[in-house]
C-alpha cells in the first residue's frame, strides 16, 4: 500500500473485524489496531473516525497503492481551500487507464449531485468538523449491511446539509485496480439500495423516481420491457424496507 513512503513516518489505524480469539495486536507506535465484534463497512469507518488521531484523515482499503508524496498533496489541498470538510481527489490505476469521469477542472464545490460518484478512498476530511457536527456513516449502507452501497453517498450528503463544504481536487492520490466497465444496474442489491435513498432524498415522490429509473434503464438499453414491471417492484421494495427502520 505504500511503496513509496516510510511506513515508520505515517500514522495508521487498523479497524480488525474479527471474532474472539482472534484479534491482532501492533509493536509499533505509529500503528495502531482496533479490535471490533461487530460486522460492516460503516461500523468498521465510524470506528476509524472516532479512534483517529490526525486532524487530516483517509480512509484506506487494502488493495488500493498510494501514490508518492500524496501526503503533500493531501495537505497542500488543505491550504489551497481551508474552508473545505472533505477534499475528492483522484484515482489512478495500475495500466494508466481512466478510473472513471470527474470533473475538469479542480477547485470545485461539490453539490448534492456531485458528491454521487464519490468513493471513499479519493477522500480526505477534517476529523474534528465531522465529530463535532455528530456526523457518521449510516450503518443500514454499505458492504455487510442491509443494502449494500450508497454509504459514501449518504455520508457526503450528511456533510454537505450541516453547511460544511466538499471540494474537488484535480490530483492523483491512490491508485486502485480499473473498476468495471459498468454496474449491474439491474442486480436487486443494486435497485433496493436505490429505493432506500429515494426514501430518504425524495420521501413520497419515492414512486416517481423509481418510474424515471425504470424508464432510464429501458430507454439506455439496460433491461428490456419485460423487466421494467421486476425492476421496479425491486426498488419499492428497498422504499419500503427502509421506512421499516425510521
Amino acid at each position: 500500500m505504500f511503496p513509496h513512503q516510510d511506513i515508520k513516518q505515517l500514522n495508521i489505524l487498523i479497524v480488525n473485524q474479527t471474532t474472539k480469539g482472534r484479534e491482532l495486536t501492533s509493536k509499533l507506535k505509529n500503528i495502531r489496531v482496533v479490535n471490533s465484534y461487530e460486522k460492516g463497512l460503516s461500523k468498521s469507518r465510524n470506528l476509524a473516525i472516532k479512534n483517529a488521531v490526525g486532524d487530516i484523515c483517509l480512509i484506506a482499503d487494502d488493495d488500493v497503492e498510494y501514490v508518492k508524496e500524496f501526503e503533500t498533496i493531501t495537505k497542500e489541498g488543505f491550504i489551497k481551500f481551508p474552508e473545505a470538510t472533505i477534499i475528492r481527489f483522484k484515482i489512478d490505476t495500475f495500466t494508466g487507464e481512466q478510473y472513471k469521469a470527474y470533473p475538469k477542472t479542480g477547485g470545485q464545490l461539490l453539490s448534492r449531485k456531485s458528491i454521487k460518484p464519490t468513493s471513499s478512498i479519493e477522500i480526505a476530511f477534517k476529523r474534528k468538523a465531522i465529530l463535532e457536527k455528530g456526523i457518521a456513516f449510516n450503518t443500514l449502507f454499505g458492504l455487510g449491511s442491509y443494502f449494500q452501497s450508497g454509504e459514501e453517498y449518504l455520508f457526503l450528503k450528511e456533510i454537505l446539509e450541516n453547511n460544511l463544504k466538499v471540494y474537488f481536487e484535480d490530483k492523483y492520490i491512490v491508485k486502485h485496480k480499473k473498476e468495471s466497465s459498468t454496474t449491474n444496474v439491474t442486480e436487486k442489491d443494486f435497485l433496493r439500495t436505490k429505493g432506500a435513498i429515494y426514501h430518504i432524498d425524495h420521501k413520497g415522490l419515492a414512486v416517481f423516481y423509481a418510474a424515471k429509473y425504470v424508464f432510464f434503464l429501458l430507454r439506455k438499453g439496460k433491461i428490456p420491457l419485460k423487466d421494467t414491471i421486476s425492476a421496479y417492484s425491486k426498488i419499492i421494495k428497498g422504499s419500503k424496507d427502509y421506512k421499516k427502520f425510521t
